[in-house]
């Protein structure tokens, strides 16, 4: 928008020179059929040739377009008042006819140079035409009324200044405009990302969540029929997963719509980030247990950190959670803490499968498709909770970091400024 705004005032500027240009031809042949002085007319082959040779350095790039309009208006305005003696020896000046045509082309040069260059070219030009009419009190001759010349001095300055107020107000009209777009542009993109996150949404659960209740319906199915002790036990244990993959999905979509809510406002606070850590993974002691995996909390009792404590709860948890997924048998899961600079470090790191690059890239991109991934020991998940831990940091004004390594396991971390 803004490269077409440009050019479209580089065109302006050509258009005016133009008809500067044009205008010059008109006025070397009204003097030249005035009979008068010849300088009169050669003052405008003068004003040409400056013009034209601006505007081929423009071309070379050597000046700007508005260079040129300037080089031109001052050109054309110092040429006038340097014909007022020329007219006084050759008896061709006939003041109220002069007054009025400088005065016109000095308002019609200030408009044009003011708007299309910049505003204090007015200001500039209203020197120069206060001092004109000043020399012309002083030093012109002829007995011309002070009322006259005081009349064309206030026409022309009120026009300059009435003309700069209205351009600055447009101006900040246009500044208040561009930060209106501006806002609507970045609502309009909040949409986009809103939207897009309910395609996503509306894709995990069209394809996931029917996942298992269609084990429990076909489990349900099988026990209307004559099943061994041994069947049973295998179909009902179908279900209970069906079911456990069911509830963490829903949990992780109930955590994720909570996280994208406008109105999910982070509490910030000195929480014990021992204690958080060590409720965390008496949450996860059976599961830690089922596959023979020591959690780690190696966070000092002192160790404090500045946090939402719902939200960090939430991140640790879904850290912890995939540490035991990707960890093999009888490997231990380690919890750290440190400070660095400005920031605070709350680190999960396990020594299991770890993650290429290529998909490690893709984890935290919001433009990426969701892809789950089982652990060691074919655990299931919805590939969802790292994007929600992303936002729940981004919401407390931190961020998530994360170092894998396939074969050598992977360190998620929650990086979060100390306020």
């Amino acid at each position: 928008m803004r490269m077409v705004h440009i050019q479209k005032l580089k065109q302006i500027n050509l258009y005016v020179i133009l008809v500067m240009t044009l205008s010059l031809l008109a006025d070397i042949y009204v003097e030249w059929k005035a009979g008068d002085s010849p300088l009169l007319y050669q003052k405008s082959y003068v004003n040409i040739f400056i013009i034209l040779v601006a505007a081929l350095l423009c071309r070379l790039r050597f000046l700007r377009m508005t260079e040129v309009l300037s080089i031109a208006v001052y050109s054309i305005i110092l040429s006038i008042l340097l014909s007022l003696p020329i007219r006084l020896e050759t008896s061709s000046l006939i003041m109220d006819s002069y007054f009025i045509k400088m005065q016109l082309i000095i308002i019609i040069f200030m408009l044009i140079s003011g708007i299309l260059v910049h505003p204090n070219h007015i200001i500039y030009i209203l020197i120069i035409n206060s001092l004109f009419i000043l020399s012309c009190v002083v030093f012109i001759p002829i007995q011309y009324p002070l009322p006259k010349y005081l009349f064309y001095f206030i026409v022309t300055t009120g026009t300059g200044i009435v003309s700069r107020i209205i351009y600055m107000d447009m101006r900040e009209v246009k500044k208040n405009l561009d930060a209106a777009n501006e806002l609507v542009s970045k609502h309009y993109m909040d949409l986009v990302e809103i939207n897009k996150q309910k395609d996503q949404l509306f894709r995990i659960i069209s394809h996931d969540i029917k996942t298992p209740f269609n084990q429990i319906s076909m489990v349900l199915s099988m026990l209307n029929k004559n099943l061994s002790d041994e069947e049973f036990d295998e179909f009902t244990g179908i279900m209970q997963k069906a079911t456990q993959n069911g509830n963490n999905l829903l949990q992780d979509l109930m955590i994720w719509a909570r996280a994208q809510a406008s109105d999910s406002k982070p509490v910030i606070e000195k929480i014990s980030a021992f204690s958080l850590v060590e409720k965390e993974i008496e949450f996860f002691s059976d599961q830690a247990r089922s596959k023979s995996i020591t959690i780690n909390n190696l966070v000092t009792e002192e160790d404090t950190l500045q946090a939402d404590p719902h939200m960090t709860a939430t991140i640790i948890r879904n850290f912890i959670s995939n540490a035991i997924k990707f960890s093999h048998r009888n490997s231990p899961v380690d919890i750290r803490m440190k400070k660095i600079g400005k920031d605070q470090i709350i680190s999960v790191q396990d020594y299991g499968m770890g993650m290429e690059e290529k998909y490690l890239s893709e984890l935290l991109n919001d433009d990426k498709k969701i892809i789950s991934t089982n652990g060691t020991e074919k655990e299931e998940g919805t590939g969802f909770g790292v994007r929600i831990c992303q936002k729940l940091a981004e919401n407390q004004g931190g961020i998530i970091t994360i170092d894998s390594n396939r074969g050598h396991g992977s360190v998620f971390s929650l990086v979060m400024p100390i306020h």
